[in-house]
């Protein structure tokens, strides 16, 4: 069978909710896949989890990490064990809808996108539907995505070689803008699926749930990729209309 989509799944101190996100990934519709759990400084309930779920599930492979490196650090290392052409990214607090990678490989196909992404239902702690969502443009440019990015990690589909050329940095950021960007910037082809294949889980403790902490990474993040101060202020006034509309309207 051909291997088509790499799941990469960074796990830290998860063990409530990792038992349900990695079963998410391997009940997809999609034939030809393998999961990747990266096991970030990992814990005795995590470790066993995993075990078990391994034991019964051959697509299943967990790097288990002996010191915490972070979750950009700890997604690269999951895409360079990856053998598919595409990879897929899935936080361990986070679900998929069974048909979430057959819909994204047939708009990668009928696009022509290197990177896909799809929008979000969000549920709380418990697993249980907000009543939010967080739906998506067909596209996104890099220039745009400065403004309020509508890419969630757990949503995006991406070309391997595309990702490597622009991998993740920088845990203590916003990591995954920073990769998007770089890869948009690059001349990569971006298409969002407005369906909610994703049910993504907002925490308090999170970078995205916690506004403030947010708010200061995302200026933090923009410096990091050498944006001029009025792009910079600018970008961040339409970040800040952004969330607003987003988590309050």
């Amino acid at each position: 069978m051909t291997l088509k989509v790499s799941v990469v799944i960074p796990a830290y101190r998860c063990s409530q909710t990792l038992e349900s996100s990695v079963c998410s990934a391997l009940s997809q519709t999609v034939s030809g896949i393998e999961v990747i759990v990266v096991n970030d400084s990992p814990d005795r309930e995590s470790q066993a989890i995993l075990k078990r779920i391994a034991r019964k599930e051959p697509r299943l492979t967990v790097i288990a990490l002996k010191k915490n490196v972070g979750v950009a650090e700890a997604r690269n290392r999951g895409v360079l064990e990856a053998k598919a052409d595409w990879i897929a990214f899935l936080d361990s607090d986070d679900l998929w809808e069974p048909d979430k990678l057959e819909k994204q490989l047939a708009a990668a196909e009928k696009t022509g996108a290197q990177l896909v992404y799809t929008a979000a239902a969000c549920i709380d702690k418990t697993g249980k539907k907000t009543g939010k969502i967080f739906a998506v443009p067909e596209t996104v440019t890099a220039n745009g995505i400065l403004s309020g990015s509508d890419i969630i990690t757990s949503t995006v589909l991406v070309k391997r070689d595309v990702y490597l050329a622009h991998p993740m940095e920088r845990s203590d950021l916003h990591e995954d803008l920073i990769s998007w960007y770089r890869i948009l910037k690059s001349g990569a082809k971006a298409a969002g699926i407005n369906e909610t294949l994703v049910r993504y889980r907002i925490s308090g403790g999170s970078k995205s749930g916690n506004k403030l902490r947010s708010a200061r990474m995302t200026w933090r993040s923009y410096r990091y990729l050498g944006i001029g101060f009025f792009r910079r202020a600018a970008s961040f006034i339409g970040y800040c209309v952004h969330g607003v509309k987003r988590y309050w309207l």
